[in-house]
């Protein structure tokens, strides 16, 4: 496949969010431990990923979202995308926020550690649509 993209020039993928499959579980959590390792520890998250549909299932995600369920509101633990790749966090986010709006869950929080997301968090949340609520938290309605 990448093949074929490089001889037609391709060079935008489409990229899709999905629950990560038990299998790939471990993958997700050492490709978490790369970019955000603390994050990857946490063996309580439900776990999110940004993949090329057409990669195998040995290739990592392009990002990854961990979040904590619920049945009304679900709570966004962290993000783990590469260096440098804010748009990737964004674009995990954008898909994630999507996918919940097919389940039960009516609010996207975040709850990163730490009482106060860092001015480069909130800057991709805002981009991905999280505004303050009544309370300063950062939440998308779903």
């Amino acid at each position: 496949m990448q093949a074929l993209r490089e001889m037609l020039g391709v060079v935008t993928v489409l990229l899709l969010v999905r629950r990560v499959p038990p299998g790939r579980l471990d993958l997700t959590r050492a490709t978490a431990q790369q970019w955000n390792d603390g994050l990857a520890r946490d063996t309580t998250l439900q776990w999110w990923e940004l993949v090329d549909p057409a990669a195998d299932d040995e290739h990592p995600a392009a990002a990854l979202a961990a979040v904590r369920g619920g049945d009304v509101v679900v709570r966004l633990a962290g993000l783990a995308a590469p260096p440098g790749r804010r748009d990737r966090a964004v674009q995990v986010l954008l898909a994630l926020v999507d996918a919940l709006r097919a389940t039960s869950a009516r609010t996207l929080e975040a709850a990163p550690s730490g009482d106060h997301p860092g001015a480069e968090l909130l800057a991709i949340l805002r981009e991905a649509g999280f505004r303050p609520d009544a309370d300063g938290r950062e939440v998308v309605e779903l």
